[in-house]
């Protein structure tokens, strides 16, 4: 059996329907600030690079590391 566990940095914002839209990011740096994810979400909006079925992103919603573990119990 082999343990696994994966580390990624979710960022969620609104969109202008309402909805919310997630995005992950791999291996985030374990010294990642609060300020320095506000400040790339700010960013992301600002600059209006991503545009999605329900519309362009408008607000921030939630940021955070998600730390995901798998233990294979089939070989």
């Amino acid at each position: 059996m082999a343990d696994t566990s994966t580390t990624v940095l979710r960022l969620t914002f609104g969109t202008e329907n309402g909805k919310t839209f997630s995005m992950e990011f791999a291996n985030p740096k374990a010294t990642v600030t609060e300020a320095q994810v506000q400040a790339l979400m700010q960013l992301i909006i600002s600059k209006n690079v991503i545009n999605t079925k329900n519309g362009a992103l408008t607000t921030i919603e939630d940021g955070g590391i998600v730390t995901r573990s798998f233990t294979d119990l089939v070989p």
